[in-house]
């Protein structure tokens, strides 16, 4: 398919708005900046490392390159706002809080931190219920806040339960393990050593409950290649998540020297994003 060429340049709005002198006084520092529309309604909100490298590519957006959403949010800006931090880590962390605060109508990410959620945890002998909650004031033991936590919840529940269920084949699950509706709580009958690896797992100390999940697993007769290619699917998922929920939340504690299981949602999306950014200056700095 050919590509149809265009007669007319691409519009840059920004530019004919604001003026290149505008965009060339911004200074080559870290910060946050905030645009709005006609009205003074907050459109969004963004940070960088250079705030004027960053606001003078939104003068350049163009219909082959750039996302439907920057094209109509480039159109609508009447008003830009910067405010320069001491450091991108400042930067980020003050993004954060205007999200947070001010939720502007083009920003998704970090701007609703409650969604995060925590797993909580009750044993009462041999039975172990597992709940998908953001109430902190559940009973039992509560560890967390996850960010993507509930499908890797639901792998995590299916796998338990083929392990207290050995003998049980996938049509005579409970339908709500199989549903993609948010399952939010599960009993088990357990094994006592079986319970506290979950325990284990969940405050990121030991990734050993995939290993025995795994070992329960290779003694399972599945009968249809889709009960197999779900199992492992469940055993990747439940591995893959340790990495970077209960690991991550384990290291956020130890370094604000936190002594509960849980952590703030707040708390926890500040840390990634800090997080993502020392990996970014890591992988630059070993890049040949």
């Amino acid at each position: 398919m050919s590509l149809q060429l265009r007669l007319l340049p691409a519009p840059k709005p920004l530019t004919e708005r604001h003026g290149a002198a505008f965009f060339r006084g911004i200074p080559r520092a870290p910060g946050v900046y905030r645009m709005f529309d006609e009205a003074g309604l907050l459109l969004y909100v963004g940070q960088s490392s250079d705030l004027r490298d960053r606001l003078n590519s939104y003068r350049h957006v163009h219909p082959d390159r750039d996302s439907r959403k920057t094209i109509r949010l480039v159109h609508l800006v009447r008003r830009i706002d910067r405010e320069v931090c001491d450091s991108t880590v400042s930067a980020v962390l003050r993004e954060n809080e205007l999200l947070r605060t001010l939720r502007p109508r083009f920003n998704r990410m970090n701007v609703y931190p409650k969604a995060c959620f925590f797993i909580g945890v009750e044993r009462d002998g041999g039975l172990l219920r597992l709940a998908l909650t953001r109430d902190t004031r559940l009973s039992g033991k509560l560890f967390g806040a996850f960010k993507g936590a509930a499908w890797p919840f639901a792998s995590l529940c299916r796998l338990l339960f083929i392990a207290s269920h050995r003998d049980v084949e996938l049509g005579q699950f409970p339908s709500r393990l199989l549903t993609t509706a948010p399952l939010r709580t599960q009993g088990f009958g357990l094994e006592e050593s079986v319970a506290v690896l979950v325990e284990d797992y969940l405050a990121g100390e030991s990734v050993s409950l995939v290993e025995a999940l795994t070992d329960v697993c290779s003694q399972v007769e599945m009968r249809t290649p889709f009960e197999q290619n779900l199992m492992l699917a469940d055993l990747i998922t439940a591995e893959e998540f340790f990495e970077r929920g209960p690991k991550k939340v384990k290291r956020l504690k130890q370094q604000a020297n936190l002594g509960s299981n849980w952590v703030e949602p707040e708390t926890l999306v500040d840390f990634l994003a800090v997080d993502r950014l020392e990996i970014v200056a890591m992988n630059d700095r070993i890049a040949p």
